[in-house]
């Protein structure tokens, strides 16, 4: 079994509104083609819906996106997680994920998980999906990456709202190559287009999957 998250001094995140504004400002100085693929606002009424569909509370810091950004229609990603989905996307996503999964009783499922039934995607493609555990238990809120042929693992991050802001300050930060990011680095090109790299040394980066961040393999059990 694995081992629970540290627990300790809760850390002092920005609003995750604060964040978007962040991210939004860079795009329209650095990538503005990007920031066009952005969606507007979801309404307080669908994800009020989306909530209902999804029969599990929404993390708060989910809800707070997509006030923000309902998804975006990037065919790659925008942020270094793939396309951000929208409320329709993530009640599509989460049943078809629902329908193969095989449920708790089979005991591979307790150590190596495919799903979980409190998990909700927020992106990805492809069947690999990266989600916020929205159970209760010692990961609830953390991020996940659940992968559409191996088992699902967490990736280190304790909330969305914590991952956003650290995306934000690698975006204000693109030009340092001194800058240590704790998520992937954005490198912008003259036509705006971004790739996120992960800092292999102060003076070099190589390129990296989503999030780049460490990982953890997942549980289903909630008090691990």
């Amino acid at each position: 079994m694995i081992k629970p998250p540290l627990i300790g001094i809760t850390p002092v995140i920005p609003p995750v509104a604060s964040s978007w504004q962040r991210i939004d400002t860079w795009l329209a100085r650095h990538a503005p083609a990007r920031l066009a693929e952005l969606a507007p606002p979801a309404s307080p009424h669908a994800v009020d819906q989306l909530e209902v569909a999804l029969g599990v509370c929404l993390p708060t810091d989910l809800r707070a996106s997509l006030l923000c950004h309902d998804g975006d229609s990037s065919y790659l990603g925008i942020l270094p997680c793939g396309p951000l989905y929208s409320t329709d996307a993530i009640a599509d996503v989460r049943q078809r994920r629902m329908k193969i999964w095989e449920g708790e009783d089979d005991p591979d499922e307790q150590e190596t998980p495919w799903w979980g039934t409190q998990w909700i995607p927020f992106a990805g493609g492809d069947g690999d999906e990266h989600f916020i555990d929205a159970g209760p238990g010692l990961w609830h809120d953390h991020l996940g990456r659940a992968p559409h042929a191996d088992y699902a693992y967490f990736l280190g991050w304790p909330s969305l709202g914590t991952w956003l802001h650290e995306v934000a300050e690698a975006m204000e930060h693109h030009d340092r190559t001194d800058w240590l990011d704790s998520v992937a680095h954005p490198s912008v090109d003259d036509d705006g287009e971004i790739d996120w790299l992960a800092l292999s040394s102060p003076v070099g980066r190589t390129r990296i999957g989503m999030f780049g961040s460490i990982w953890h393999p997942a549980s289903n059990d909630v008090s691990h």
